[in-house]
C-alpha cells in the first residue's frame, strides 16, 4: 500500500454536549443532520480529495440520533433518528478524510457548530501513535495505530 500523503487519512474527533429548551424530535433531527451534511460540504470545499466515513451519534437520555455522511455532497443517512423531545445532550463526531490537516478538520468542526446555540465542541487532539519509541507526533508509519485520547477531554 502507499503512503503518498493523498492516501493518508485525516481524523478528527469531537465531543458535543449542550441543552435545548425541549424541542421536537424532528427539530433535533434537522439541526444534527445539518450539522454533518454542513461539515462534510465544507471539507469539500476546502479541497478534501475524498470523505472516508464522517459519522455522529447524539444522545439525550435514552434516546438515540445515528448519522452518516461518505460523500462531498453532504448526503447524510440516518442509522437512527430521535424520537422524544431533545433537552441535555451528548455527541461524538469522527471526520475522517483525505487531503485536509488536522487543523482544517478542527477549524470546520468548530465553525460549523457555532451556529447551534448553546452548543459546547471539543476537536480532540491526536495523541500521535502506540509506538511508544515513535517521536513523530504525524506518525505515518502503517505498522502504528493512531491513538486519539477520549479520557482527558472535558466533554462527556
Amino acid at each position: 500500500m502507499t503512503r503518498d500523503s493523498e492516501y493518508i487519512p485525516s481524523i478528527a474527533v469531537a465531543k458535543f454536549s449542550g441543552s435545548f429548551n425541549r424541542i421536537s424530535p424532528e427539530e433535533a433531527n434537522e439541526i444534527f443532520i445539518k450539522l454533518l451534511s454542513e461539515i462534510s460540504i465544507e471539507c469539500g470545499n476546502k479541497g478534501c480529495s475524498m470523505i472516508g466515513h464522517n459519522k455522529a451519534n447524539f444522545k439525550c437520555g435514552d434516546d438515540f440520533l445515528s448519522i452518516s455522511c461518505t460523500t462531498e455532497d453532504g448526503n447524510v443517512r440516518s442509522k437512527t433518528l430521535f424520537r422524544e423531545d431533545v433537552t441535555d445532550y451528548i455527541g461524538v463526531m469522527n471526520i475522517i478524510v483525505y487531503g485536509l490537516e488536522y487543523v482544517t478538520l478542527r477549524e470546520i468542526i468548530e465553525s460549523k457548530s457555532s451556529a447551534i446555540d448553546g452548543c459546547k465542541v471539543v476537536v480532540l487532539k491526536d495523541k500521535g501513535c502506540d509506538d511508544p519509541e515513535c517521536t513523530d507526533p504525524n506518525c505515518t508509519d502503517e505498522k502504528h495505530r493512531r491513538i486519539i485520547n477520549i479520557e482527558d477531554s472535558p466533554i462527556i
